[in-house]
């Protein structure tokens, strides 16, 4: 338990305990489910083009969350700054893509599947945030929404490549922002 203490090693201690349950619960989070998001994969609508552009920043992504997870277990947050910074960067609507590519973007994928992936960048930003003010609890927290994220969005449209989340039950407020979890957009 954690009391009320002018003594700092108590209240690095506290501090630890608290990030350890908000990582316990993370990963609790992550193995509890309550509803499914079915939909179709996005990958065969998408132009060769596109299909590469989402691939690299999927790998992007990837790369850095993994350095993101390292460097908030070390206490190392202007890594966790620079690496949220470059999620959020990598939005593949922010790049540079050509008129007729957003409009194929836009014809191939679901208004849904934009919106969640928007959400990420959002979060990723959000981190790269903390990162600067270095927040280890917020960064905790935002690593864990974001992974939620990326669960829901590749059950929901990647199943042709992740066929383990397939048949996953995600929760529906997953991969969304809370403004469309309360309008109840995206169901």
């Amino acid at each position: 338990m954690c009391y009320v203490t002018s003594k700092r090693p108590l209240d690095r201690a506290c501090h630890r305990s608290r990030t350890a349950v908000i990582a316990a619960g993370t990963v609790l989070g992550l193995g509890l489910s309550a509803a499914s998001l079915a939909a179709e994969p996005v990958r065969p609508d998408l132009t060769p083009k596109l299909q590469g552009l989402l691939k690299k920043e999927m790998i992007q992504i990837e790369l850095a969350m993994h350095e993101i997870y390292s460097a908030i277990i070390q206490g190392r947050h202007a890594v966790v700054a620079e690496k949220g910074q470059a999620i959020h960067d990598s939005f593949i609507l922010a790049q540079s893509l050509t008129d007729e590519d957003r409009q194929d973007l836009k014809a191939a994928v679901p208004p849904e599947f934009l919106q969640m992936d928007g959400y990420l960048h959002e979060l990723s930003a959000s981190l790269a945030e903390a990162g600067q003010s270095r927040d280890t609890a917020r960064q905790v927290a935002l690593y864990a929404q974001m992974t939620e994220s990326c669960v829901a969005c590749h059950s929901a449209y990647v199943t042709d490549r992740f066929e383990g989340l397939q048949d996953a039950e995600i929760p529906a407020g997953w991969g969304r922002a809370p403004a469309e979890q309360e309008s109840g957009q995206g169901d």
